[in-house]
C-alpha cells in the first residue's frame, strides 16, 4: 500500500511549532494587527515580510522576517505561520534552523521555514498565513494576514527540481531542525558491464544546525511513466556527514530496462513504515537527463566549490577499415577559473545500439596533478567499433575513476546526529562525468592531405608534450633513399636532431613515426640498432630511423607526410601529434657530399692499380676536406662510409670501409683507399668506385650512394 505523507493539524501540534525546545512561550498582548501589501503589520511600527521563497514539486522553503520598530522586544514564540492555498488546504510550516526567538527593539530577524505540499501546487496558489497564538480561538490562532508566495519566489529557482525532507520523520533521535534539501543535478543513461544504468547526481544541503548523515531508512527509486519502479543505490557519497548549512553531492545508481522511456521519469524519496511505503517527495527527471553535443562545453560535475572546470568533446573522427570502424574522440578538460584545479583520472567508453554494448578506451598520457588557471589538458580516446556501426549514432561516455566505499550498497548510509563514521573499506569505483553525442563525427582524412608545410632542419612542433619532453627540440635534418641490393625494396633513412634546452639530463625519446604516401600507405619508422639513453643539458644528438619503401622508380621523388604519433598511452590505435610535408632529398652529382652533421668536399680523385708478387690492388687516391658542420654528438653507432670497386660487368670485386669517427676515420687532406688481393681475371680497365653511406638498422644494412669515381 502506498500513501502520501499527510499534513499534521496545527491545533494538535502547536508545541511542535515553537522555535526550539529552549524557547518558552509567554503571554503578551500585541496591538491590533493590520495587513498591508507585501507585509503583515502587528503594530504601526512592527511587521512581517516574506522573502527567499523556493518552490519544489512537493515542498516550499521560505523566510519570514520580523521587523521590530517598537521600543520593546518581540517574542516570535507568540506568533506562527502556515502555508495555505486558494482551495483552502493548509500545510504545516516547520523551522529549519535554530536561533533566538527574541527580536530586540529596532532590530530585524529572519526565520527559515519549510513545508511539505500536495501535488500540483503553484506559487500563484500559495500564501503564507501569519497568526498569533490565541487560546480563545477554536483553532488557537488569531489570523493576522497573508503573504503571497509568488512575490517572494527566488529568480530562476524553478528551473532546478528540489525536495526538502525532514529527517526526524525517519529517525526520531535527530534534532527537531534536522532536514535536508535535495536539488537535482544531471542524470545520464550509460552502458556498464553489458547492462543499462541511470546515474543521477543530487546536491544535498543540510538545513539544520547540526551535522547529520542520511538515515538508513531513507530510500530512493526511479519511477517511469507507467508506474514501474527501479530501486536506486548510492554509488558515491554514502556515509557523508553533511555540515550545517553546507552542501555535498551524492550520486545515485539505478539499473534500468533497455526499453525504459526517457520521458515521464521521476525520482521518489520514500521510507518503509511497517508494511507500507510512505512517499516523502518526488522530483521530475525530464530536465535532469543530459547528453552533450560535440564541441559543447559542460561543467565538470566532480569539481570542488569555487572551481570552474569544464569538459568538452572537441571532435570525433573515424575510418572504416577491414577490422572495423576506427574512431577517435578528442576531449579537453579546461580550468576556466582563477585558481589551480586538480586533474581527475578519466577514461571513456563508446556505447552503441540498444543491447548495452560498449567498448572501453583509455588515455594514459602523463599529466600534471593540477591545471593552472586558463590551462587545458587534452585526452584522446581511440577504439575499434564493429563493422557496420554508425559512429554518428554512438555515444562517448566520459568516466572518472573514484575511490568509493565497499559499504555503499544501500540507498542511504546510517549515522547518528553527531556524524560518527561507519566502518567501511575503500575500493576503486567509477562515475560517469558526461555523455557526448557523436552526431557530426567526420571521416578521417589522410595525413598526406592534412600535413603542414615543413622546412628541413626546423623544429617539429608537437601538439602533445607528453610524447616529447618540453625541454627537448626535435628537427628532421636529413631524409634520403638508400638501396638494398637484390632485396626488392629500398630504405629511406631519416636523421633527427634532438637538442636538450634544459638544465638536467633527459632520457632520449623513442619517436613513434611513419611516412605516409599520396595513396595513404603508411611506412613505420624503425630506430637505429643502438642509441644513447640520455641527452645532456645544452647538447644535441643525432638518431636515425629507417623506413622500408617499395622498390619502384616513381617513389624516388615522391613526397610524403611525416607523421609523429603516440601509440603507447591509448588503448587502441595511435594519436597523431604532428604531421608534416616532407620529400626524399634528391642525390646530386657533386663534389660536396652531405652526411649530416659532416660535409665532405672532394678536391681531387684518381684510380690506379698496382701489382706485387702475383696479386693486384686497386687504389683510390683522394684529396678531401672533412668538416663537422653542426656541433652535435655522434657516437660509434653513426653511419659509416663504404667504397665498393665494381668491374665493367657490374660485379663488386672488392670493398673497403671507413668511418668519420675514431681510428682510421676519413680526414682532411690526401688519403688512399686500397682494395687488394684481386685475381688476374678480376683486373679490369673499366673499374669504378662507388662511395656509400651505410647505416645498420634492425631491418638490415641500408646503403645510400653518395659519389661515383672512375
Amino acid at each position: 500500500m502506498i500513501r502520501k505523507l499527510t499534513s499534521i493539524s496545527i491545533k494538535h501540534t502547536s508545541l511542535a511549532l515553537l522555535l526550539t525546545s529552549t524557547l518558552a512561550a509567554a503571554s503578551w498582548a500585541a496591538p491590533a494587527a493590520q495587513a498591508a501589501s507585501e507585509a503583515v503589520y502587528i503594530s504601526n511600527a512592527s511587521y512581517f515580510t516574506l522573502n527567499q521563497a523556493a518552490l519544489s514539486s512537493s515542498s516550499l522553503q521560505f523566510s519570514v522576517a520580523l521587523h521590530n520598530g517598537d521600543k520593546k522586544s518581540i517574542d516570535f514564540n507568540q506568533y506562527g505561520v502556515r502555508v495555505t492555498d486558494t482551495s483552502g488546504h493548509s500545510y504545516t510550516a516547520k523551522l529549519s534552523e535554530k536561533k533566538s526567538a527574541s527580536v530586540l527593539p529596532g532590530q530585524d530577524a529572519s526565520f527559515r521555514f519549510y513545508a511539505s505540499l500536495g501535488e500540483g501546487e503553484t506559487a500563484d496558489q500559495l500564501k503564507v498565513d501569519v497568526f498569533r497564538w490565541d487560546a480563545s480561538q477554536a483553532d488557537f490562532m488569531n489570523h493576522l494576514g497573508d503573504l503571497p508566495v509568488a512575490s517572494a519566489l527566488q529568480e530562476n529557482q524553478v528551473k532546478v527540481p528540489e525536495e526538502i525532507i525532514n529527517l526526524r520523520t525517519l529517525d526520531s533521535t535527530l534534532p527537531n531542525d534536522a532536514s535536508i534539501s535535495f536539488q537535482l543535478g544531471q542524470s545520464v543513461r550509460v552502458s556498464e558491464n553489458g547492462k543499462w544504468v541511470m546515474y543521477t547526481q543530487v546536491s544535498a544541503k543540510n538545513l539544520g544546525s547540526s551535522s547529520v548523515k542520511l538515515p538508513a531508512g531513507l530510500q530512493v527509486r526511479l519511477v517511469d511513466a507507467n508506474g514501474l519502479k527501479y530501486t536506486s543505490t548510492v554509488a558515491e557519497g554514502a556515509g557523508t556527514s553533511f555540515l550545517p548549512s553546507e552542501s555535498d553531492t551524492i550520486t545515485l545508481k539505478t539499473p534500468i530496462s533497455k526499453q525504459l522511456s526517457a520521458s515521464g521519469l521521476s525520482l521518489e524519496f520514500y521510507f518503509l513504515n511497517q508494511t507500507e511505503d510512505v512517499s516523502l517527495g518526488t522530483m521530475n527527471l525530464n530536465a535532469s537527463l543530459q547528453t552533450t553535443a560535440l564541441n559543447t562545453k559542460q561543467t565538470y560535475s566532480g569539481q570542488q566549490d569555487g572551481e570552474q572546470v569544464t569538459v568538452k568533446a572537441n571532435s570525433s573522427t573515424y575510418s572504416k577499415q577491414s577490422d572495423g570502424v576506427h574512431v577517435q574522440t578528442v576531449v579537453t578538460l579546461s580550468n576556466d577559473g582563477e585558481a589551480s584545479a586538480a586533474v581527475p583520472s578519466f577514461f571513456a567508453s563508446y556505447q552503441f545500439g540498444d543491447s548495452g554494448t560498449s567498448i572501453s578506451a583509455t588515455d594514459n598520457s602523463a599529466r600534471n596533478a593540477y591545471l593552472a588557471p586558463k590551462e587545458t589538458t587534452t585526452y584522446y580516446f581511440n577504439a575499434i567499433l564493429p563493422a557496420g556501426v554508425d559512429p554518428n549514432a554512438a555515444q562517448l561516455v566520459l568516466w572518472e575513476k573514484t575511490a568509493t566505499s565497499a559499504s555503499s550498497s544501500s540507498a542511504a548510509s546510517s549515522g547518528a546526529a553527531n556524524g560518527s563514521e561507519t566502518s567501511s573499506s575503500a575500493a576503486s569505483g567509477q562515475m560517469p562525468v558526461a555523455v557526448f553525442q557523436l552526431q557530426g563525427a567526420a571521416e578521417a582524412q589522410s595525413g598526406f592531405t592534412t600535413a603542414a608545410s615543413y622546412t628541413l632542419g626546423s623544429k617539429l612542433t608537437l601538439s602533445n608534450s607528453s610524447v616529447i619532453n618540453k625541454n627537448l627540440d626535435v628537427s628532421l635534418v636529413e631524409l634520403h633513399a638508400h638501396q638494398n641490393d637484390d632485396l626488392g625494396y629500398k630504405t629511406a633513412i631519416a636523421k633527427y636532431k634532438i637538442t636538450n634546452n634544459g638544465t638536467s639530463t633527459i632520457a632520449l625519446p623513442e619517436l613513434q613515426n611513419e611516412l605516409i604516401d599520396s595513396s595513404g600507405n603508411a611506412y613505420t619508422g624503425t630506430r637505429q640498432t643502438s642509441v644513447t639513453t640520455q641527452v645532456t643539458p645544452g647538447s644535441s644528438y643525432v638518431v636515425s630511423y629507417s623506413y622500408l619503401l617499395p622498390n619502384k622508380k616513381e617513389t624516388e621523388n615522391e613526397s610524403f607526410a611525416l607523421n609523429i604519433f603516440d601509440d603507447k598511452s591509448v588503448s587502441q590505435g595511435k594519436v597523431s601529434v604532428g604531421t608534416y610535408q616532407v620529400a626524399l632529398q634528391e642525390e646530386e652529382d657533386s663534389d660536396i657530399l652531405a652526411l649530416y652533421p659532416f660535409t665532405i668536399k672532394v678536391n681531387s680523385d684518381s684510380i690506379s692499380w698496382l701489382y706485387n708478387n702475383g696479386t693486384y690492388s686497386y687504389q683510390l687516391n683522394l684529396d678531401l676536406d672533412v668538416t663537422h658542420e653542426d656541433q652535435v654528438i655522434v657516437d660509434a653507432n653513426f653511419s659509416k662510409v663504404e667504397f665498393d670497386m665494381v668491374d665493367s660487368l657490374g660485379r663488386v670485386v672488392g670493398t673497403q670501409s671507413a668511418s668519420l669517427l675514431g681510428s682510421g676515420k676519413l680526414v682532411s687532406g690526401k688519403q688512399k683507399v686500397v682494395v687488394s688481393g684481386l685475381k688476374d681475371e678480376q683486373v679490369d680497365s673499366g673499374v669504378k668506385v662507388y662511395m656509400y653511406e651505410v647505416i645498420e638498422t634492425p631491418n638490415g644494412t641500408a646503403k645510400r650512394l653518395i659519389k661515383q669515381f672512375h
